[in-house]
């Protein structure tokens, strides 16, 4: 059985990893505005780091929404990641095209982001209530 501070690490790299998404996703679009000469290098590299940072967050938010579930089962919570990692997923392959990554990118960092930020709360909620008995 793993311990609640592995599934608090969990959590918390997923969160951290999911706002590093979410600042790359944003700074990106400034960049371009702001550095015209560095858009082309940003410009190639962009799809890459999108599959590598997905790539990154895909299993470590699997592993902790599953233990979280184990722990604590909360529909709702896996289901806001599921859909969070979907969108990801969605944007990164521009199954939507190219248009909508930023868009779904971000609306699925955000869904993953709460459903950490809700597993890291029902832990806590957890082990008060395991201490109180």
């Amino acid at each position: 059985m793993e311990s609640s501070t592995d599934q608090t690490r969990l959590d918390r790299a997923a969160i951290w990893l999911s706002g590093l998404c979410l600042i790359h996703c944003l700074a990106v679009p400034a960049a371009f505005l702001l550095a015209p000469p560095v858009s082309a290098w940003l410009n190639a590299t962009e799809t890459q780091t999108h599959w590598v940072l997905f790539g990154l967050a895909a299993p470590i938010s699997a592993i902790a929404l599953f233990r979280g579930y184990t722990r604590q089962p909360n529909a709702l919570t896996v289901s806001l990641g599921i859909l969070g990692l979907a969108l990801m997923l969605l944007g990164v392959a521009h199954v939507f095209g190219e248009d909508l990554e930023l868009i779904l990118t971000t609306a699925g960092v955000m869904l993953v982001m709460i459903a950490h930020i809700r597993n890291l709360h029902a832990g806590h909620d957890h082990t008060k209530a395991a201490g109180e008995h």
